[in-house]
């Protein structure tokens, strides 16, 4: 009799090791989930910062999209009607964003008189945070 009991109160042993087991390995699992979850937010980078401060972005887009206008222009008559709305685009633009956007051009020669023409253009941007300017051209067609 003494080894059937033996026998039996260690298989309870064995059976109480084995839930002790279970339990202390999902403790530790849950634990180590909701430290990774606490810690995580602080070591991910933050990038606010430049979404907030876009303005050589606008800057350096402007002046993209001012040489598109110019080179998908058809004719001369275009070619100033083209920067005319872009320039509008962008006062507009720069009253719903708070930015004091200068965006001045000249075209020279006369396009009208040689079929070709040189746009220049200076841009200036002031924000709360920044400015950027600079001046570019861009030679028609």
């Amino acid at each position: 009799m003494a080894s059937r009991t033996r026998s039996s109160s260690s298989s309870k042993r064995s059976a109480r090791k084995g839930q002790f087991f279970i339990l202390t390995t999902v403790a530790i699992v849950t634990t180590l989930f909701f430290v990774g979850r606490w810690i995580g937010p602080s070591s991910q980078v933050d990038t606010s910062s430049q979404v907030l401060s876009d303005e050589l972005f606008t800057f350096e887009n402007i002046k993209e999209k001012a040489i598109v206008a110019v080179e998908n222009s058809e004719s001369c008559e275009d070619l100033k009607y083209n920067i005319q709305e872009y320039k509008n685009f962008i006062d507009a633009f720069a009253r719903d964003k708070n930015y004091q956007i200068t965006f001045t051009y000249a075209i020279s020669p006369s396009c009208e008189e040689l079929g070709s023409a040189v746009a220049e253009f200076a841009l200036r941007i002031i924000s709360e945070r920044t400015e950027a300017r600079g001046i570019f051209s861009v030679t028609w067609p």
